[in-house]
């Protein structure tokens, strides 16, 4: 009697096997890397290196930076008021022309370019407007810094009707406390002669009171009248010593880990594709994509 023929049987890869050939393709990345271990070393060191030399030579930047105190009593221009003046194109023209900065250019060209050298800033818990001024050396940056104060200052003082207005009220309270501390005086001889009743006691103590509000009010007064001093200024604008840009430790760095990330993925892709071209079906796949890049090319 014939037998049919028997069907050989298809012989799965035990996992043994399995794990002998990932153990093969781990030492085939290891090794490929090692015949590659100068390319992804020194080349990254190179790139990092040629950076920080071409750092040293880019225009360096300075950062001067100044604080204003705008919760003084009196002061009658508020931090949100000083951020725009800051912003406002006739502002910073006038700022550059004083200091004559890109003189020869026009008007918007100055305004973008002064936009990006100075910045104002307030806190939101407090009032403390913050000054940040820029410059290719610490000394211009400190100066443009100071140059933006004192035309901010004229601003911040009234003008017109406002400061008649103030001055007769400054007249007033004046007039008032001499008035006031003449009746203090006539008040003081009297106790001194022992002369003291409930009433004079009272008044005595009422118009020392009114006399401290009075000169408060004064005080306040000519704050208003005087505007932004120096004496508002929780910080004078800085010098710099160290520039802000370019950063060349950070610039290296990036550098070196993005030449050596792109170099070791060139050598595993290469790697692979050298690989994948001795299997035929991996071949003939390789080839359809180089044809379709071929035509895409062609095609531009």
């Amino acid at each position: 009697m014939l037998m049919p023929p028997s069907t050989p049987a298809v012989i799965a890869p035990s996992p043994a096997a399995a794990e002998n050939t990932d153990e093969i393709d781990l030492l085939d990345l290891l090794i490929v890397l090692a015949e590659h271990i100068k390319l992804l070393t020194i080349a990254p060191l190179v790139i990092g290196l040629s950076c920080l030399l071409v750092s040293l030579w880019l225009p360096k930047s300075f950062e001067s930076v100044s604080m204003l105190d705008a919760d003084k009593s009196g002061i009658r221009i508020s931090p949100s008021a000083i951020i725009s003046l800051s912003n406002s194109a006739d502002f910073l023209d006038s700022v550059a022309l004083d200091l004559g900065i890109a003189k020869d250019q026009s008007k918007a060209a100055r305004h973008q370019l002064m936009s990006q050298l100075v910045h104002a800033s307030t806190g939101r818990q407090d009032k403390l407007v913050t000054l940040r001024t820029f410059g290719p050396s610490p000394e211009q940056a400190q100066q443009l810094n100071a140059a933006v104060w004192l035309h901010l200052r004229p601003l911040s003082v009234p003008r017109g009707d406002e400061l008649r207005r103030l001055q007769g009220l400054l007249q007033t309270e004046q007039d008032r406390l001499a008035e006031g501390n003449q009746l203090e005086q006539t008040i003081t001889q009297q106790l001194q002669k022992g002369r003291v009743t409930d009433q004079m006691a009272r008044l005595y103590g009422e118009l020392l009171d009114a006399n401290s509000n009075r000169m408060r009010a004064i005080v306040t007064l000519q704050t208003q009248m005087e505007g932004l001093t120096d004496e508002d200024m929780v910080q004078t604008p800085t010098l710099p010593e160290h520039s802000i840009k370019p950063k060349p430790l950070l610039i290296v760095s990036i550098a070196t880990l993005a030449s050596a990330m792109l170099l070791l993925l060139f050598v595993l892709t290469r790697h692979a594709m050298q690989s994948n071209w001795q299997r035929p079906e991996q071949a003939q796949k390789v080839t359809r994509l180089r044809a379709a890049f071929g035509r895409s090319d062609s095609k531009r």
